[in-house]
């Protein structure tokens, strides 16, 4: 899967569940979702939630820090890197 690929995947996910209510909003990828106000503790949980179900992850509670999951970037940053961590496990 392409790294655009996630960022798109995660950026509709945000948009259609935290931005719906708010249409003109714009999101980069690099905006803190906590620190804007768009993601709350509970929204960090359903975003879990989503990397668990559609990209096949274990999120660990150690994995949830605003480094992995306080950005769209962040969060397809960390995901890339989980998945190549599991293609590298497949292969071995």
């Amino acid at each position: 899967m392409s790294s655009n690929t996630v960022v798109a995947q995660i950026r509709e996910f945000i948009t259609d569940n935290f931005l719906y209510a708010r249409p003109d909003f714009v999101l980069n990828d690099t905006d803190a979702l906590l620190g804007s106000g768009i993601v709350d503790s509970m929204g960090v949980m359903e975003i879990v939630v989503f990397l668990e179900e559609r990209f096949g992850l274990e999120v660990s509670d150690t994995d949830i820090t605003e480094d992995n999951l306080g950005s769209v970037q962040a969060i397809a940053n960390y995901v890339n890197a989980r998945l190549g961590e599991a293609e590298l496990r497949h292969i071995a």
